[in-house]
């Protein structure tokens, strides 16, 4: 019996055959108090034995209950908790190489070449699109997305959500997904010296980068930004830390610094000569996502 960091008491509760048990797992409701029961999975011993300290068990959930887990997940013996199973392909070769688990994805020679992932990082993507897709329907949904914390406390979360989902779709699959995450993929100095020139600009690009960015403002996606749009992203940046009226001074000021042909709007041009200082590769890359 193991107890992990969030009080769950994991035990072996039958033996089906060699290697393979139920698992089940359960919480202390009280001293004294039966155990409640949160889920049973079926478990294989992927090294060493049952009962020896540092084992790994491969867990498929068959029944669930209040916090159940609804993926694949490995329990590590020794230290008596759940990591993620993309996390520990390296610690295991039992489980066989990153390779063979990536070619499960759908579609994954076409996604590694869109989105220049390495195949470690599209199998992390993999398994948090499955984790986000709680019902299994093989692909995402505005409200799956909603999930995902960072987004629900950025305020710009609801634009970038809205990236996922073009042409008023409904829906996303993995490679869609994918394809969107990788403007954030960070820039290799090695990214420029080997790419060839007849080949597609990479989406992490600096260009590709600030093409997500300013389609994040210009709602109406006329290839302007409107002083009314800029001011909707300056109250969602800002939110009530400035008056109505500071606000409006600022995106004025904004937009004439930027509208460098004096129409009252900033073309894309005019967007990226604004950010020409910034390091944009940098302030829209997210390290995990090599």
């Amino acid at each position: 019996m193991w107890k992990d960091g969030d009080g769950h008491l994991w035990e072996v509760s039958q033996a089906l055959g060699t290697g393979v048990y139920r698992l089940h797992r359960s919480l202390l409701a009280a001293p004294g108090k039966t155990h409640l029961v949160l889920l049973v999975c079926i478990c294989r011993v992927v090294g060493g034995r049952q009962g020896t300290p540092g084992f790994w068990l491969l867990a498929r959930p068959v029944t669930f209950g209040p916090g159940a887990i609804g993926r694949p997940r490995l329990l590590d013996g020794r230290r008596g908790r759940l990591v993620p199973l993309a996390a520990s392909l390296r610690r295991d070769s039992a489980m066989g190489s990153c390779s063979s688990h990536v070619a499960r994805i759908p579609d994954v020679d076409q996604i590694l070449r869109e989105t220049g992932f390495s195949q470690a990082s599209l199998l992390r993507l993999y398994h948090r699109f499955q984790a986000l897709d709680r019902e299994e329907k093989g692909y995402l949904s505005r409200l799956d997305l909603q999930r995902i914390g960072a987004l629900a406390v950025n305020p710009l979360g609801d634009r970038i959500i809205d990236s996922f989902f073009p042409n008023g779709s409904q829906r996303v699959d993995f490679a869609g997904f994918a394809r969107v995450l990788a403007h954030f993929r960070p820039v290799d100095e090695e990214d420029a010296t080997i790419r060839d020139p007849k080949q597609p600009e990479p989406l992490n690009s600096r260009m590709n980068k600030l093409r997500f960015a300013f389609q994040l403002y210009d709602l109406d996606r006329d290839g302007k930004i409107s002083r009314n749009e800029m001011l909707q992203v300056l109250r969602l940046m800002v939110g009530v830390q400035v008056t109505d009226e500071q606000l409006e001074s600022i995106t004025d000021r904004t937009v004439q610094e930027a509208d460098e042909d004096g129409d009252g709007a900033v073309s894309f041009m005019e967007f990226t000569k604004s950010l020409e200082k910034m390091n944009i590769e940098q302030k829209m890359s997210i390290r995990i996502l090599k």
